[in-house]
């Protein structure tokens, strides 16, 4: 089965690191046959449970569909010539053709025309929720066509974000982008995951809400005890917290599955006085002490030269560099032991 994935764009490369890394972490074996900016298409050998799995982690993806047929975006025969040639099944109940539309160059009202005629002809048509979805995914290249198969709930990301929680740090990491790195980690549910400066609990109550077992360690009791609240909020059941110092976290935590954690660096954390560099070699020390082997730790940090300090601990798989906001600039390495 091939399926598309309609990427966000909100970066140009976590979407799709993050979707390759559900589907590893769910052993979903796979080829990927085109990506762009825009889409991420995959021939996978699974069925439609496991991919609907996949849906429900993702967060910076809009849509996952089962893909009928592609054509040039321009060439409006072509594109019902391959309709006409991909027909779908007639017994399948309501039917509504809907579109995004990538290019501001291309009129999208002649295509969703050609496809209404050739897959609503003779059937209920119903915009609202019907029971089988036909998706036009339009760029300037190419115009992608299939059946819906998941939705991702992106509104309940804005629902969790800082100012919704009973405890919160301004500088605390939009959930859609915490939730995207705890997918680079590949956490798999009933796994376990630490975060070492868990803050607030922003990573913790992601990882929880796939399904993980959280651990949550900070050296500051306030947040220990505003982070046990937000992960009650959530309903969060299966986590633990410990406040410690970095270098005590293997007293309280065996080897854990996946490490997900943002370093402290600038006025709205503590490091008790200790220089950051010492701080962040710490850190890492700890976290190769506790990751189990051939497991991943995701870093983020404000200085690309700290990439190179975890390199000493790990291997580096990937890195990204996100702006949080105006004034703020975070890298995420992606490191496996």
């Amino acid at each position: 089965m091939i399926y598309l994935f309609e990427l966000s764009k909100e970066h140009p490369t976590l979407p799709k690191a993050e979707i390759l890394a559900c589907l590893e972490a769910h052993r979903i074996k796979h080829r990927v046959l085109e990506l762009n900016e825009n889409v991420l298409l995959i021939k996978a050998d699974s069925d439609e449970e496991k991919i609907k799995e996949i849906s429900n982690r993702l967060s910076m993806t809009f849509y996952v569909d089962k893909l009928l047929f592609s054509a040039p975006t321009g060439d409006l025969d072509k594109i019902r010539e391959e309709a006409v040639k991909n027909k779908i099944s007639q017994n399948q109940g309501t039917i509504g053709v809907k579109h995004r539309n990538r290019s501001e160059n291309v009129d999208s009202r002649p295509v969703k025309k050609i496809l209404a005629e050739v897959y609503a002809k003779n059937r209920v048509v119903k915009l609202e929720k019907p029971d089988v979805e036909i998706r036009a995914f339009i760029t300037d290249e190419k115009v992608y066509v299939g059946v819906k198969e998941a939705e991702i709930n992106r509104k309940s990301f804005e629902k969790r974000k800082v100012q919704h929680r009973p405890f919160f740090s301004p500088v605390s990491l939009h959930p859609r982008l915490a939730r995207t790195l705890v997918n680079l980690s590949k956490i798999k549910p009933h796994e376990t995951l630490l975060d070492p400066f868990c803050g607030t609990g922003g990573f913790l109550i992601e990882a929880g809400l796939i399904g993980a077992e959280t651990i949550g360690c900070d050296i500051k009791e306030e947040m220990i005890e505003g982070c046990r609240k937000t992960l009650d909020f959530y309903k969060i059941k299966k986590y633990k917290l410990f406040r410690c110092d970095i270098g005590e976290t293997p007293r309280y935590v065996k080897k854990v599955d996946a490490v997900v954690t943002d370093l402290p660096y600038g006025k709205s954390t503590t490091t008790l006085g200790e220089e950051l560099f010492s701080l962040y070699t710490r850190a890492f020390k700890t976290i190769a002490e506790v990751l189990k082997r051939n497991k991943r730790a995701v870093v983020g940090m404000s200085n690309a030269d700290v990439l190179d300090l975890g390199a000493n601990f790990f291997d580096l798989k990937e890195q990204f560099e996100y702006r949080v906001h105006r004034s703020l600039k975070r890298i995420f390495g992606v490191y496996e032991k």
